[in-house]
């Protein structure tokens, strides 16, 4: 059986009921099941994503070396961070070096507690000065979190309402989860990367060369692309956001819309086959670059031009028409994102002169 083979095998059949332990703290899947599924891209590169056990929200890239591993993103919590680290064991016995993370976002870096000073997390600067902040405070981690309690409660709600047995069960089973992952994001303390590049960070390790590269500003003000050339793969984290055959949106509250088409187009100059992102599937089709890259402009176009005429962000936000895009992303555009249009308010209001 090949390696790939024996890894889907081994996430089918190996159920954890044990509890599992790392650096002092202990989690259990909360339906004893995997946290996370593996598909092998290249020879040792694996594609990481959520079996749905727990909360995890965000993908991962683990890149097995010749004596140690490396993991693309820590994932939405520390209890997530561990559940990964738990499947990672199931691939390999070496131990885990270097952690990189694509940018702040709690759902890609709110497991770096959970490594110790022997691992180098490895992320652009501006990830470390947005980490030594309260981001937890912050409106992204806010808007994303501060509903968890009464998702919690409308969910036992659903429970207490339903009388029929399969979907009591279903309910039950999205109940336990949701609980579970409340709990450990009270657990989460922000840790920034100990190692920080500027433009670019080349590491060749364990057999492997793995690039970091700054694009420039776009998803947030210090996105990295984790680029293995030899392989030819590239982990956009929410920079850019795809799928097979129809396009994806990523979130734009903390963007910087007028400058991310010139920072795709970084990321088109490199030399790579597949992208593998942050959220949904890997895929191979380019021309999905050349769609966000319109729309991003169609966007700010227009937020630029109802901010001129004097609209509030919450007026301007009714008041955008992306339906020209909807060939490339369905019904994704059918409802602005407010949080985006006031990102781009308070950057109009930063360019002001005073």
């Amino acid at each position: 059986m090949n390696r790939s083979l024996l890894t889907a095998a081994t996430c089918a059949i190996v159920i954890l009921t044990a509890q599992w332990q790392t650096r002092g703290a202990v989690v259990q899947s909360p339906d004893g099941r995997p946290s996370h599924r593996f598909e092998e891209l290249a020879d040792g590169v694996y594609f990481a994503t959520g079996t749905g056990a727990m909360t995890t929200m965000s993908n991962n890239l683990v890149i097995i070396n010749d004596d140690h591993v490396m993991v693309v993103d820590s994932s939405v919590s520390p209890a997530a961070a561990r559940g990964l680290v738990e499947g990672i064991k199931t691939l390999t016995d070496k131990p885990i070096k270097y952690v990189f993370n694509t940018h702040y976002h709690f759902d890609h870096a709110h497991g770096n507690q959970i490594f110790g000073d022997d691992v180098e997390i490895i992320g652009h600067e501006f990830v470390r000065s947005m980490l030594m902040t309260d981001v937890l405070d912050q409106r992204t981690n806010r808007s994303f979190t501060a509903g968890i309690p009464a998702q919690v409660e409308a969910l036992r709600a659903r429970v207490a309402g339903t009388s029929d047995a399969t979907e009591r069960q279903r309910l039950e089973a999205q109940l336990v989860i949701q609980e579970a992952h409340g709990a450990a994001v009270q657990e989460t303390r922000p840790t920034p990367p100990n190692v920080t590049y500027r433009d670019s960070l080349t590491l060749v390790k364990g057999g492997r060369e793995v690039q970091l590269h700054f694009p420039g500003r776009g998803h947030t003000g210090g996105d990295s692309l984790v680029f293995l050339p030899e392989e030819r793969i590239v982990f956009t984290g929410d920079f850019f956001v795809g799928s097979p055959g129809a396009g994806s949106l990523p979130y734009m509250g903390d963007g910087y819309v007028e400058e991310w088409p010139a920072s795709l187009d970084r990321l088109r100059a490199l030399q790579f086959d597949v992208m593998v992102p942050g959220h949904g599937a890997p895929f191979r089709e380019r021309e999905q670059i050349d769609h966000l890259q319109a729309y991003l402009r169609d966007f700010h176009g227009q937020v630029s031009e109802l901010h001129a005429q004097g609209l509030s962000a919450e007026d301007a936000t009714g008041r955008v028409d992306l339906s020209a895009h909807a060939a490339h992303y369905g019904n994704r555009v059918a409802n602005t994102d407010p949080r985006a249009v006031l990102r781009m308010y308070e950057l109009f209001q930063v360019k002001m002169p005073r």
